[in-house]
C-alpha cells in the first residue's frame, strides 16, 4: 500500500446507524475504537437481544450485516431489527434500509420490521426510492468521513449521555 494511503473500511449497518446519530461515533466505530463494553445501555441492548422474541431469534451474519432475525410471511422475506427504544427511529430505518438494499443486491427481495419490544411496537419498513437514496448518500458520506485521520470534534447532542463513547468524548483532561 502506498504511503499515506489507507485501506478502506467496509460499511456496515452499525456504521450507517451511528452516522445518522453522530458522525464522531461512526468515525470511532469505523476505526475499530470500541465503546465502553460495560456501558449500561449496551448491556441492556445485549440483554434485550438475548431475551426478546426467543422463538424467532436467529441472528444472521453476512458481510457488513448482522440482522437480528429473518422470517417469512407467506412468500415475503422479512428482516427484523430489535431495538431498545424508538428514540433513534430514523437511524434504525437507515440501518434496516441498508440491510434491505444489501439483500436486494444479493437477489433477495425483502421487507423490514423495526421491533421495539418494551414499547410493544413494530414499524414496517420498505426499501422505497427515498430510503434507497438516503442509504446511498449515507454510504458516500461515511466513506469520506472515514478517510479523515482524526475524528470530528465532539458535539453535544441529546444522545451523548446514553452513548458508550461518552467518556471518550467528554472526559476532561487533568
Amino acid at each position: 500500500m502506498a504511503e499515506g494511503a489507507r485501506e478502506s473500511v467496509p460499511i456496515t449497518g452499525s456504521l450507517i446507524q451511528a452516522y445518522a446519530i453522530c458522525p464522531r461515533e461512526a468515525w470511532l466505530l469505523g476505526h475499530a475504537i470500541e465503546p465502553w463494553r460495560d456501558h449500561e445501555r449496551l448491556s441492556l441492548g445485549r440483554l434485550l437481544h438475548a431475551t426478546a422474541y426467543p422463538r424467532e431469534r436467529h441472528e444472521i451474519s453476512l458481510p457488513g450485516m448482522k440482522i437480528d432475525f429473518i422470517k417469512t410471511k407467506g412468500k415475503i422475506l422479512v428482516a427484523a431489527e430489535i431495538k431498545l427504544s424508538s428514540k433513534g427511529e430514523t437511524s434504525h430505518k437507515l440501518q434496516l434500509g441498508y440491510y434491505l438494499l444489501r439483500l436486494e443486491e444479493e437477489g433477495l427481495k425483502a421487507k423490514g420490521e423495526l421491533r421495539y419490544p418494551q414499547e410493544r411496537r413494530i414499524v414496517q419498513v420498505e426499501l422505497t426510492r427515498e430510503l434507497r437514496e438516503e442509504v446511498s448518500a449515507s454510504i458516500a458520506k461515511i466513506d469520506e468521513l472515514l478517510k479523515n485521520p482524526q475524528p470530528p470534534p465532539p458535539k453535544h447532542i441529546k444522545y451523548c449521555r446514553s452513548c458508550g463513547y461518552y467518556e471518550f468524548c467528554w472526559m476532561e483532561e487533568p
